[in-house]
């Protein structure tokens, strides 16, 4: 397992309701891991998603009284501590966890992945012109194409960027980042291979290749 902030997001609320009997929903970016929802979901509670920004996770934990929110590019919170980032906290969880399990965090996390079953990210980041960027918007905010894909499609949000949901349980996004010159397509997949195939394609549709 390696130390994505998606797995560190899985491992800490996993460890605050399973070993720590904690109760109550959590709140994801629409970037973020969908482990998080299958981990809500084993324990009868709910996962909710919103848009890009660290203000919009804090609003929404207090909106539903989160128990832990984050988002994959690293930043997250506890209920009960600060209503903003601390990595120094989430880190001293981490190690509170190992101490309590005598696990290793691989181990856990494998734990979890039996309980809930895998799913795999692919992650991609595009630089572009300022020409294809309209072109980019255009196509997907206002034409809302989308290209052609080898999984059914459940239903697509336009909240922050174009996402499409899968009927397997996977989802593909592609929207434009708010703090650099990028375009970014996160997709997620039951296989890994199909993460990297799906991510082909809209890499293919977009012209970003």
């Amino acid at each position: 397992m390696g130390k994505h902030p998606n797995d560190i997001l899985v491992l800490l609320y996993y460890y605050l309701v399973k070993y720590k009997g904690w109760s109550g929903p959590v709140v994801r970016n629409l970037a973020t891991t969908h482990m998080l929802d299958k981990v809500a979901e084993r324990f009868g509670q709910k996962c909710y998603e919103v848009p890009v920004g660290f203000k919009h996770i804090s609003a929404k934990m207090s909106e539903v009284d989160a128990i832990i929110g984050g988002e994959s590019s690293g930043g997250l919170t506890v209920k009960g501590h600060i209503n903003g980032k601390d990595g120094v906290y989430a880190a001293a969880l981490l190690v509170e966890m190992i101490a309590v399990t005598g696990k290793r965090l691989s181990e856990i996390y494998r734990m979890i992945e039996k309980e809930c079953v895998a799913i795999y990210m692919e992650e991609r980041d595009y630089k572009f012109s300022v020409e294809k960027k309209v072109r980019m918007q255009e196509i997907l905010m206002e034409e809302k194409k989308v290209p052609g894909l080898p999984f059914e499609i459940d239903h697509i949000s336009y909240m922050d960027g174009c996402k499409i949901y899968f009927k397997n349980g996977g989802w593909v996004v592609a929207r434009f980042s708010g703090t650099e010159p990028l375009l970014r397509i996160f997709c997620e997949m039951p296989e890994r291979e199909d993460a990297a195939k799906v991510s082909g394609i809209y890499e293919e549709f977009l012209g970003l290749k």
